[in-house]
């Protein structure tokens, strides 16, 4: 009976060591979801939180307080939720969220709203985030406007 239990004990023994001792490399681990906000000071400062879920077909980027360019004019101020394709570096760090024809919605009062017509179609959208350096970069043309920022992360 000893040596039954030796002979299990050994083999139990060297099967945790072949197990620990894989050569296998494991990969960077990518989160599924992250939530990751812009630095600002005030709530009227332009900011931005970038809502990533890679379980889904797009992701939103949140953006408070926008101006946009027109020409020589700016806009007023308004805050818009833009959902595009989201993709994600190797290294699970970088991620990336580009498209064109998007729709946008306009927060109105405590709701989002569809903004109507093709004038109103997010275009040559580029966002990155990078999580390693905490930085974003975010460009895009809606309604004759461009639009262009880059800043710190939280």
């Amino acid at each position: 009976m000893k040596k039954l239990f030796s002979i299990l004990f050994l083999a139990t023994i060297l099967g945790m060591v072949f197990t620990a001792c894989s050569d296998e490399k494991d990969g960077p681990v990518i989160p599924k979801t992250q939530n990751l906000e812009s630095m600002y000071e005030k709530e009227t400062d332009t900011h931005f939180m970038f809502d990533i879920n890679m379980n889904k077909d797009s992701s939103s980027i949140y953006m408070y307080n926008i101006v946009f360019r027109i020409g020589d004019a700016t806009s007023p101020a308004m805050t818009l939720r833009v959902d595009a394709p989201v993709s994600v570096d190797k290294n699970g760090k970088v991620y990336t969220y580009a498209g064109t024809n998007i729709m946008a919605y306009m927060m109105r009062g405590t709701t989002w709203t569809p903004m109507p017509g093709d004038d109103y179609r997010v275009n040559n959208l580029l966002c990155t985030v990078d999580t390693n350096v905490k930085t974003y970069f975010i460009k895009f043309d809606c309604h004759g406007g461009h639009f262009e920022e880059s800043g710190k992360l939280k």
